[in-house]
């Protein structure tokens, strides 16, 4: 199974907020358990995209506005709430928007929307929906905790390349 959850970034404001898409894709083995006969996607997979989508975002607010390479890091959920079943194979579109920014830490707001289920319904549902607080570290907190920073900030330069961000960061690949 891969980690990074999201299969594109549809749109992308630094400072304000991020959309994003994502498929449960996921191996049927995830769904066996999760429930017999009733395959529902794990809510911490829900989180967990609202979380990289909402991360991306931190990270290309501080490039916009200080030139600075971060690494947000989740730390806290609060008001998670699941409104919806998600069941396998579903495209989702991802949203999160940035509440609060500060130096080591930053709060947005994030929701997994899917297609209604109706089909003649137009629209979508949210389906999650949940705050998301990041730890924010920088080049020389993840070279104190044995990490990399060259590693990390090539990782993050290349996720927005391969999510085909309209957004990307100063100086990187077009």
């Amino acid at each position: 199974m891969r980690w990074q959850l999201l299969d594109g970034i549809d749109e992308l404001v630094p400072g304000r907020s991020v959309r994003a898409a994502a498929r449960t894709d996921f191996p049927p083995e995830l769904f066996a358990d999760h429930f017999p006969s009733f395959a529902v996607t794990p809510g911490v997979l829900l989180l967990e995209m609202m979380a990289q989508a909402a991360g991306l975002l931190v990270v290309a607010t501080r490039l916009d506005a200080e030139q600075r390479w971060v690494f947000p890091a989740l730390s806290l959920v609060r008001d998670a709430k699941f409104r919806h079943f998600v069941p396998p194979s579903t495209r989702l579109e991802i949203h999160a928007e940035l509440e609060s920014l500060h130096e080591h830490g930053a709060q947005c707001r994030g929701r997994v929307l899917a297609p209604r289920d109706d089909q003649t319904a137009e629209g979508t549902r949210r389906c999650a929906s949940a705050r998301l607080v990041f730890a924010v570290g920088d080049g020389a907190t993840s070279a104190t905790a044995g990490g990399d920073p060259t590693a990390l900030r090539g990782h993050l330069e290349g996720l927005f390349v391969d999510l085909e961000s309209p957004w990307r960061p100063p100086g990187g690949a077009p």
